[in-house]
């Protein structure tokens, strides 16, 4: 493959992208405001919710933002009862979110808008362009280190 057929095929892949982001997300933000929560409170709930209590760098990090507008993220998510702040017994330096029953209603129920849009998107589909989508989505998957999917937990990773 050249390098001109791999920049179409690259952009045609972030198209693609960018379709499934607006059609997964599509109007829900609307109800994200109804939950009194933004974007970026919400990927940070998701986070917590998935990989339980971590300190600011490690939010950060997995969120690919940097530490300080994470703390910004986690204090009005601490004032809105989402998450909780305490301190590491290791290193009282190190602060440690972690996510509260009323945080993980919030991520749960963003997940299950996710899950039904998911599903209503799957359903134009018939079987073979059905298992050839899920495929492609596990090998996008795999790319970051997440495993495929897992019948008994309900989750990847």
């Amino acid at each position: 493959m050249n390098k001109h057929q791999r920049r179409k095929l690259t952009d045609r892949f972030v198209f693609a992208v960018e379709q499934l982001n607006r059609q997964m997300s599509g109007g829900h933000w609307v109800k994200l405001r109804t939950m009194n929560l933004n974007v970026h409170q919400v990927n940070t709930l998701l986070v917590l919710n998935h990989y339980g209590p971590l300190c600011m760098s490690a939010i950060a990090g997995l969120l690919g933002s940097t530490q300080s507008h994470t703390t910004n993220v986690v204090r009005k998510l601490v004032g809105k009862k989402y998450m909780k702040r305490k301190s590491d017994p290791n290193d009282r330096r190190v602060v440690i979110g972690e996510i509260t029953d009323l945080g993980k209603q919030a991520a749960n129920r963003y997940q299950d808008i996710i899950r039904q849009r998911a599903t209503m998107v799957s359903e134009r589909w018939d079987v073979e362009q059905l298992e050839s989508v899920v495929t492609s989505l596990e090998l996008l998957g795999r790319g970051d280190g997440e495993s495929q999917y897992k019948p008994d937990s309900g989750q990847s990773g």
